[in-house]
């Protein structure tokens, strides 16, 4: 692990070289949590420029459920992240998924203060604008709205800031609603890495005869997603993978690969034959496409948290201040090892190469250069690979999150009712804390189905538990609101909800007690006094409601020795 193998110096013997060693770590630290000066933006219609984004993927829950993330993934994200910023003075880290952040408080408070003055100082970013990176395809658009106003919400309240961007590099396709959802939500900036070729994107775009040279299923690096409504984000299609590390220059081009080995297996002489991406010709295609010479770079690991491996990041230090610097052995499986050569001059290609905030490129952009140049892309971006499939796994998951979002939305609009009554208090703490259960089931590997069996226990639990909220919320409403309508009746009065958007005509199911025992059949009056379809079944009463959007309306069973009789109906 990163940080023991940093923390493993040896003890000093003498008093005075500990004293003088003790102040140099104390200023080292001092320095790690000074504010970082940003620099200031670049003009990227003139200055070629990468923005690296440094990035720990973590599944909340996949093969592994929350009690491991908790004891090991969540500590290792934190510390070994502690100890990079306390060696390298401009490495920036981005986290996503303020349900994350939830658990690093509660569980490790001391470690927690610890990361917020990283977050102050601009070293630690909390990422995405989420509370959890969570699927898009089976969620409705409120879900994806509150997961951005929750997460940002709780990034602005822990940490007095938060994103422009939403980070989804592991979600399974994206619908074509999705850049208005974001947009609408004053998101500016989109990124993923899925939309590779192992997943199989299904749009018929990209390719080599493609405008920027993309690969197949990537619209373009940089652009412009617009989405049903015309509302569009800025949108970096083409970052590479999570797990990409720096082992050459990035500000040039790099080197040629070696030819095969013939000493070398079919797998191995692939990767040692695979060219490094070029950078330098990638932005130069995309500004003299666009007029926006810029690029968007993941460098990190998946899919346990933790943070770039430390050679990533000692390289990237030599190459953000323009030093000279050893590098590492660029492609392996040689017959001899390459030992490191002697130190060369790094970062003075003509590209600028940055950490970057996951949102400083967007931001750079809206603010330096006219965008009607980017290409532009409307539609989804699916994948053959893996949306359809996970569409359709863990239905019991799925149903319960549509469920809860029923739920929620009837509780939320019958607790306004009953506010403006003045039957009681709006609920908002009881709702919030519901819906941040639901989110959190809405994960990208919980609700498409893709983790495992002892996973969606942890979730079934969280989805009850906020059914139960909701459920509760609703009948606390309409007790409060039930009084304030006209119940006078014969027999017993039943109010029944409406909570959708339009006029609803439906059956209700109703338990009622009535004196003397049950009744051989029942007669139930609408509120403008005519006689509506009914039954007894099952001891319950069944009959037939017309309820006005997002309405209440008081319906009179009454017993009866017979039922009316409906021959004359259609």
């Amino acid at each position: 692990m990163l940080s023991s193998a940093l923390s493993q110096t040896p003890r000093l013997k003498t008093q005075s070289r500990t004293k003088k060693t003790a102040a140099a770590t104390s200023a080292t630290k001092r320095e790690a949590h000074d504010v970082v000066a940003k620099p200031p933006a670049p003009n990227l219609a003139k200055e070629p420029t990468l923005y690296v984004v440094g990035y720990a993927h973590l599944d909340t829950e996949w093969r592994w459920e929350y009690p491991q993330v908790i004891q090991e993934y969540l500590t290792k994200t934190m510390r070994n992240n502690f100890a990079l910023f306390e060696k390298y003075p401009n490495y920036i880290f981005n986290f996503t998924g303020a349900n994350r952040y939830r658990l690093m408080k509660e569980y490790y408070p001391a470690d927690f203060e610890r990361l917020k003055q990283y977050v102050a100082a601009g070293r630690w970013f909390p990422a995405g604008s989420s509370m959890e990176e969570g699927d898009v395809n089976s969620p409705n658009a409120e879900s994806i709205i509150r997961q951005i106003l929750y997460g940002n919400n709780w990034f602005r309240r822990e940490f007095g800031m938060a994103s422009d961007e939403y980070m989804l590099p592991d979600c399974f396709g994206f619908p074509a609603s999705l850049p208005s959802i974001l947009a609408h939500a004053g998101i500016k900036g989109f990124s993923t890495q899925k939309l590779s070729s192992g997943w199989q994107p299904a749009p018929h775009v990209g390719g080599p005869d493609s405008p920027e040279k993309t690969p197949v299923g990537i619209p373009f690096n940089v652009g412009i997603w617009e989405g049903t409504d015309g509302r569009t984000v800025i949108a970096a299609l083409n970052p590479l993978g999570y797990g990409s590390q720096v082992n050459y220059d990035l500000s040039k081009t790099p080197p040629p690969p070696p030819g095969p080995d013939p000493n070398l297996t079919a797998q191995q002489n692939q990767t040692r034959t695979r060219g490094q991406e070029d950078w330098t010709k990638r932005i130069q295609i995309n500004g003299n496409l666009t007029g926006i010479f810029a690029d968007y770079h993941y460098v990190g690991t998946g899919d346990v948290g933790g943070s770039p491996n430390e050679s990533s990041v000692k390289l990237m230090e030599a190459i953000t201040t323009r030093n000279k610097t050893s590098l590492p052995q660029l492609f392996p499986f040689g017959a001899q090892p390459a030992q490191p050569g002697p130190p060369v001059q790094v970062g003075d290609g003509p590209v600028r190469v940055i950490w970057s905030k996951a949102d400083q490129m967007f931001q750079d952009i809206l603010n330096c250069c006219l965008t009607d140049r980017l290409p532009r892309y409307k539609g989804d971006l699916e994948l053959i690979n893996h949306s359809a499939g996970s569409l359709t796994s863990e239905a019991y998951q799925k149903r319960w999150v549509r469920k809860n979002e029923l739920l929620a939305d009837a509780a939320e609009k019958a607790s306004v009712a009953a506010e403006w009554l003045g039957g009681r208090t709006y609920p908002r703490e009881r709702l919030n804390n519901a819906w941040t259960l639901v989110m959190g089931g809405q994960f990208h590997d919980l609700l498409p189905g893709t983790a495992t069996p002892k996973s969606f226990e942890f979730a079934w639990n969280d989805d009850v538990i906020a059914m139960n909220q909701f459920a509760g919320v609703i009948t606390s409403a309409a007790n409060a609101i039930a009084p304030a309508l006209n119940t006078e009746s014969k027999g017993a009065a039943i109010v029944v909800y409406n909570p959708l958007n339009v006029e609803r005509e439906d059956l209700v199911e109703a338990s009622v007690t009535f004196n003397g025992g049950a009744p051989r059949a029942v007669r139930v009056v609408a509120p403008d006094g005519k006689e509506v379809p009914a039954q007894l079944t099952n001891g319950k009463v069944l009959f037939v409601a017309k309820v006005p959007s997002v309405g209440f309306a008081v319906y009179d069973v009454q017993p009866a020795d017979s039922f009316f009789s409906w021959g004359d109906l259609k």
